[in-house]
C-alpha cells in the first residue's frame, strides 16, 4: 500500500510538472524569448535572465493579496508585455526595456502601494499666477496621466505610474531629467548625466538607421509600441549636451520616417508636422512641433548635416504657416490645432518654446506668436508679486533661455 501511495504521488508530481511545462510552452512571452534565442537575436544568457525576471514577477503577483491594487497593477504590467508578445511586437530590441519594466514593477509592488504624486513639476513660468476665466466655450477635457514619477537605486531611468497599467518608463521625463543634470553643470552631475545616456542607449530600439525609445503601454486608444516626437527631440538635446553628435543624428533620423512607423507627417506645401504621438498623425500639438524644430536646428548648427537641415526647414515652414491657428482670438493659445484653449502650463510652454525658436531663427510669424502669447499670459494670468519684487528695475528680470 505504501509503495502504491508513493507511485501515485510521483505520478501527480509528474503531471503537475508537465502541466507547468505545457503552460510555459504556450505562454506568449516565453515563446517570444525562445524564438529570439533560436534565431540568435538574443544570447542564451539573456534568454535565461529574462525568463527568470518574468517568472519571478509572475510568482510575486500570485503571492499578493487577491483584489489588492498592488496585485492588479503588477498583473496589468505583465499583461501588457504578454499582449505585445502575442501580437508579435515583442522584438529583440524591445525586450531590454520590456523586461526592465517587468523587473521594476515586481520590485515595487512586492513591498509598496501606489506611488505618491510628484516628480512632474509644472512650468516655472506658471508658478504664482492666478488666471481670469476665459469667455470661450470649453470642450471636454482629455483625461491626464497620474503624475507619480520615481527612479530606482543606481539607475536614472524615470518610471511613471499609469493607473491600471503599472509603472512604465517615462522616456521624455528621463531625458528631461538628464538635461537638468547637464544644466546643473557640476562635474558630478555631468558624469551622472553621461552615465544615464549610456543606460538609455542600452534600452533603445532601432528603425533602420534611426534610434528611438518606444513607449510600451497602451495610450489614447493605441497599442504599444509607439514613439513620440517630443521625447525624440528632448533626447537629441541631451546627447548634444554630451557632444555625442553621431547618436543625436541617429535619433533625428526618425523625424524623416513617416508616421505611424516614424513621426513625420507631410503637409504638402506646408512642410512637415512632427507628431507628438506616432499613432496620431492627425493631431497637431504646438509644443511638440516647436520642440522638434528647436532640437533639429541645434543639431544642424553643430553637424551641418544636409538631411537634418532639410527636416528642420520643412518643420519650420509648417510651424510658421500654422502657428496663427493656435492663437485663440488674441487672448490665449491652444494646445492642439482646432482644440480648446491650453491650460496654464501648456500656454507657458507655448510661449517659452515660441520664444526660443524666435531667438534661433528670427522667423516673423514665430516671433509674433511668441510676443502675443507673452502678452496674453500677463494680461490674463498676472503673477503675484511681493513689494520687493515690484521695486526691482526691469533690467534685472531675465527671460528664460533654452
Amino acid at each position: 500500500m505504501r509503495v502504491t501511495r508513493i507511485w501515485i504521488a510521483l505520478a501527480c508530481a509528474a503531471a503537475l510538472t508537465g502541466a507547468g511545462e505545457a503552460a510555459a510552452a504556450t505562454d506568449s512571452v516565453v515563446v517570444a524569448l525562445g524564438r529570439a534565442s533560436l534565431a540568435l537575436q538574443i544570447s542564451p544568457q539573456q534568454e535565461s535572465a529574462w525568463r527568470a525576471t518574468y517568472r519571478h514577477a509572475t510568482l510575486v503577483a500570485g503571492s499578493l493579496p487577491k483584489g489588492s491594487i498592488r496585485r492588479r497593477e503588477l498583473i496589468a504590467s505583465l499583461n501588457i508585455v504578454r499582449g505585445m508578445a502575442a501580437r508579435g511586437v515583442l522584438a529583440p530590441d524591445v525586450m531590454p526595456m520590456a523586461f526592465l519594466t517587468i523587473e521594476r514593477n515586481a520590485d515595487w509592488w512586492a513591498t509598496h502601494g501606489p506611488p505618491t504624486s510628484g516628480g512632474s513639476p509644472g512650468e516655472k513660468g506658471a508658478a504664482g499666477r492666478k488666471c481670469k476665466p476665459l469667455r470661450i466655450p470649453k470642450k471636454k477635457k482629455h483625461k491626464r496621466a497620474h503624475a507619480a514619477r520615481l527612479t530606482f537605486p543606481n539607475s536614472s531611468v524615470v518610471f511613471q505610474w499609469y493607473p491600471g497599467m503599472g509603472l512604465q518608463v517615462q522616456v521624455n521625463g528621463t531625458f528631461a531629467a538628464i538635461n537638468t543634470l547637464f544644466a546643473e553643470s557640476t562635474e558630478e552631475s555631468k558624469a551622472q548625466a553621461r552615465d544615464a545616456l549610456d543606460e538609455m542607449l542600452a534600452l533603445a530600439q532601432r528603425r533602420g538607421d534611426a534610434i528611438t525609445w518606444d513607449y510600451l503601454f497602451p495610450f489614447g486608444g493605441a497599442l504599444p509600441p509607439w514613439s513620440s516626437g517630443l521625447s525624440q527631440a528632448t533626447a537629441i538635446r541631451a546627447y548634444l549636451k554630451a557632444d555625442r553628435y553621431g547618436t543625436a543624428l541617429q535619433i533625428a533620423a526618425l523625424f524623416g520616417v513617416r508616421a505611424p512607423l516614424g513621426i513625420r507627417v507631410p503637409l504638402g506645401a506646408d512642410g512637415n508636422w512632427y507628431a507628438l504621438y506616432s499613432f496620431a498623425p492627425g493631431e497637431r500639438v504646438l509644443n511638440a512641433q516647436l520642440n522638434a524644430v528647436i532640437a533639429l536646428h541645434d543639431l544642424v548648427r553643430v553637424t551641418k548635416d544636409p538631411k537634418i537641415a532639410a527636416l528642420e526647414a520643412e518643420g519650420l515652414r509648417a510651424a510658421r504657416r500654422h502657428i496663427k491657428r493656435f492663437d485663440v482670438s488674441g487672448v490665449w493659445s491652444r494646445y492642439e490645432e482646432g482644440g480648446p484653449p491650453a491650460d496654464l502650463n501648456y500656454h507657458v510652454l507655448n510661449r517659452d518654446l515660441a520664444g526660443a525658436l524666435c531667438r534661433r531663427t528670427g522667423e516673423a510669424a514665430i516671433c509674433k506668436a511668441s510676443d502675443s502669447f507673452a502678452r496674453e499670459l500677463e494680461r490674463r494670468c498676472p503673477k503675484a508679486t511681493t513689494p520687493q519684487e515690484r521695486s526691482e528695475p526691469p533690467s534685472r528680470l531675465a527671460s528664460r533661455t533654452w
